[in-house]
């Protein structure tokens, strides 16, 4: 009897084996063991913050590595390549270089019944740089206009200068850091906080870094405008024998900005002072603007043009007959100057075209007694292009006396 048992469970014991085997070769047949090909399996890095220690940097890129992996068909095509493994990279401890290195990927985790066939050879490419800083200039520009009647100025940045770390070969490219600043519509003065680009000679966006501030404040001040004529101060006359003709700022009217309780008070903007005794020959002088305090011009303007149109005097002398008029009646001249020597001046032009005949030498002797007067020369007829320097003599002294009728002398002058 217990021979018989035992040979019972013997017979069990093969007919399981021979189900599980049966099991597995129907199993196989339906779903065999492949060799599958997964792509772009994420690879993380790890202790990449150590390279710095080294002077390195890791550039930026995409770790990705492809598996080969070993398992029955249904396993493989049920693989997340994102989820169920984990593969990473350590770069602790190895003697990387700048540029392109080769480090073995370790497996962290993997699908139970899944082989990696390729587990030996698992290398990735490791891009590492020198790590180096720079100081970027930061500029500011605008977009957009501010409302009608009002003016910008230069936006101002704060700080204008940043520091920047990264690899040396995006480093080396960066040309500057750039903001904009939006002023569309604006009518008070403008403060941001505004995120720096960082961009190259063309103006192309730079990435990669790191800034030890990405944002930077920037102001633009919005001030109330205004268009003011250009009054030119002069002090002094000009020299003898030269006349001023003109006088004229270019431009002649300035655009102001500034606050509008001082801009709304200005009619003008002055000049600082122009001595016309200095004045010799037309010129054209650089002439600095007086400008209100919390007043700015809206193009910048500091120094205005002023153009000095001159004329130069020539001189000439002329002698005019004295007329004596007005003499009383029985009365005579015993004692007169004939004539009067006169200096004018005037444009060549004019000059030359001026005659004796226009002057008129006049005394005059209404009211005179006998006896000797002295008496002022009137002297009438200059043309007004013509400026009279001297007359001389200025008065003239006359002897007036009765006439004697008894002798007939009866030289009554008038």
């Amino acid at each position: 009897m217990d021979k018989q048992k035992r040979q019972d469970v013997i017979i069990r014991i093969c007919c399981l084996v021979a189900a599980i085997v049966l099991w597995m070769y129907v199993r196989s047949s339906e779903d065999p063991v492949i060799t599958s090909v997964l792509k772009y399996v994420p690879v993380e890095v790890l202790n990449a913050d150590t390279l710095a220690d080294k002077g390195l940097v890791l550039i930026e890129q995409d770790f990705y590595i492809n598996l080969s992996v070993k398992a029955p068909a249904s396993v493989v095509n049920d693989l997340d390549k994102n989820k169920d493994f984990k593969l990473a990279v350590d770069l602790q401890g190895y003697g990387l270089t700048p540029g392109e290195n080769k480090v073995p990927v370790q497996i962290k985790e993997s699908p139970t019944g899944v082989t990696i066939a390729n587990a030996d050879a698992l290398n990735i490419k490791i891009d590492v740089d020198s790590l180096v800083e720079k100081n970027v200039d930061i500029s500011a520009t605008t977009v957009g206009k501010v409302s009608e009647g009002f003016y910008n100025g230069e936006p101002t940045v704060n700080p204008n200068i940043v520091r920047v770390e990264g690899p040396k070969r995006i480093i080396d490219q960066i040309a500057r850091g750039e903001v904009e600043v939006d002023l569309t519509d604006a009518s008070q003065n403008i403060t941001k906080n505004l995120k720096v680009k960082l961009v190259n000679e063309e103006g192309k966006e730079i990435k990669g870094v790191s800034l030890a501030q990405e944002y930077v404040q920037v102001n633009v001040t919005v001030a109330k405008g205004k268009s003011l004529n250009v009054n030119v101060r002069t002090v002094g006359t000009a020299p003898q024998n030269v006349f001023i003709e003109s006088v004229t700022s270019v431009p002649n009217s300035i655009e102001v900005a500034g606050e509008s309780s001082v801009v709304d008070g200005l009619s003008y903007i002055n000049t600082g002072e122009i001595d016309l005794s200095k004045i010799t020959d037309s010129t054209t002088l650089d002439v600095p603007l007086v400008i209100p305090e919390n007043v700015r011009t809206v193009n910048g303007e500091e120094y205005v043009q002023v153009k000095i149109v001159v004329t130069k005097y020539q001189e000439k002398k002329f002698t005019v007959p004295i007329n004596y008029v007005n003499l009383g009646e029985k009365l005579v001249l015993e004692q007169q100057n004939p004539t009067v020597e006169v200096i004018v001046n005037g444009s060549e032009e004019a000059i030359n075209a001026l005659t004796v005949d226009v002057f008129k030498a006049t005394v005059n002797l209404n009211g005179m007694l006998e006896g000797s007067h002295e008496l002022e020369v009137e002297l009438t007829g200059i043309p007004e292009n013509i400026q009279l320097k001297s007359t001389t003599p200025a008065k003239v002294t006359v002897v007036i006396k009765k006439t004697n009728e008894e002798t007939g002398n009866n030289d009554n002058q008038g």
